[in-house]
């Protein structure tokens, strides 16, 4: 049986068009790529009109390059001086531009130390010599009965995503020498802290690191935990420090067994450098630690404590972080990542939302 010449085309268009129809909306149902800016309060005016009007003008540039996360800290009435609900003016403008809000929680960042003995002297870190420092002691449950407080609490508003900075003991080895921190210690292994040899040498010194770490830990599932039970599609992410197993040792992060364990759904591994090598070397291995359990959104440092990126730097750490499968990157911080870098950016790599010429 023939067909004639005319039928047949219009067969083979019946079969052609649909599949090229299925083919685009795969393609467009691929999702945009990551790319987020640490966020500081100090950008904006302590008067709430001006403070919306410079929302929508910062956000409508980084929605023109795809920015489409952003970080931000003090979001709380008691972290900053706005007299008005700042946390919900972002989160207003934010999804006015298609841009999501992650208030940011950093639990050890440094304290005003007179005001806290004060408060809450009993919740302070104490060094071997018994002196106050102003950071908190996450090995205190009410510390992190704290924290995971005012994130419910953040909770209450239409965030996307709850995002941990400072999750660590502070620097270097700062652990508490409390009595209680060190009698719920010496109830495990039979030791105090204090009893023992300062080094690696000693098993119980070993154990001591490993329990700090397991404290911090604590605190990140107690949080997923409560994002869990508020029934909300929000995400929890991290900044970790970039090597795991210094991280482990130093700060007592484990981040290793956060993203093992489905802790958190992303890190963000503090990549601050203007060294191509040492980018590449760290992301690669915080992507090959991860696998597939883990999304990896390397920290780019326009300028920070440890280095002052240029335009010509920033093309070539997106370009990197994209060869490994990182499919997202984020800034730090809105102070630094000015019109120029923006532009640089978007007058190619960012030229669309997806991280790719389409």
């Amino acid at each position: 049986m023939r067909f004639p010449e005319k039928s047949l085309h219009c067969l083979a268009l019946l079969i052609i068009v649909p599949l090229l129809c299925i083919c685009c909306s795969l393609r467009h149902k691929s999702p945009p790529e990551f790319r987020g800016v640490w966020l500081h309060p100090g950008l904006f005016s302590l008067n709430q009109t001006r403070a919306v009007e410079q929302m929508d003008s910062l956000f409508s540039f980084y929605r023109d390059i795809g920015i489409n996360n952003l970080f931000c800290y003090n979001t709380t009435t008691d972290e900053n001086n706005f007299q008005w609900d700042y946390l919900d003016a972002l989160i207003k403008k934010g999804h006015e531009k298609g841009i999501r809000i992650h208030p940011i929680f950093y639990p050890v960042h440094e304290l005003n130390l007179e005001k806290e003995m004060v408060k809450n002297p009993d919740w302070l870190i104490r060094d071997m010599d018994g002196k106050y420092q102003p950071h908190y002691n996450l090995a205190n449950p009410q510390v992190r009965k704290y924290w995971v407080g005012k994130i419910s609490a953040a909770l209450k508003y239409d965030i996307d995503g709850i995002h941990l900075d400072y999750i660590r003991f502070p620097l270097t080895q700062m652990y508490s020498y409390d009595s209680a921190t060190c009698e719920a210690f010496k109830r495990e292994f039979h030791y105090s802290p204090v009893e023992v040899s300062h080094d690696c040498g000693s098993i119980i010194w070993c154990e001591w690191i490993k329990w700090n770490e397991k404290q911090v830990t604590q605190l990140v599932a107690e949080i997923r935990q409560v994002i869990k039970e508020s029934g909300k599609q929000v995400i929890l992410g991290a900044d970790v420090f970039p090597d795991l197993e210094t991280s482990k040792v130093l700060i007592a992060q484990d981040w290793g067994s956060w993203t093992a364990d489905g802790l958190v759904d992303f890190i963000c591994p503090l990549l601050y450098t203007n060294n191509l090598d040492l980018f590449k070397e760290y992301l690669g291995r915080a992507k090959s630690l991860t696998g597939n359990k883990c999304k990896v959104y390397p920290g780019i440092g326009v300028y920070t404590s440890n280095n002052k990126i240029t335009k010509e730097l920033i093309v070539k750490e997106v370009n990197i972080a994209r060869e490994l499968g990182a499919v997202g990157m984020v800034f730090f911080s809105g102070n630094s990542f000015n019109k120029e870098m923006r532009d640089t950016l978007k007058a190619d790599l960012f030229s669309n939302v997806y991280g790719r010429k389409r």
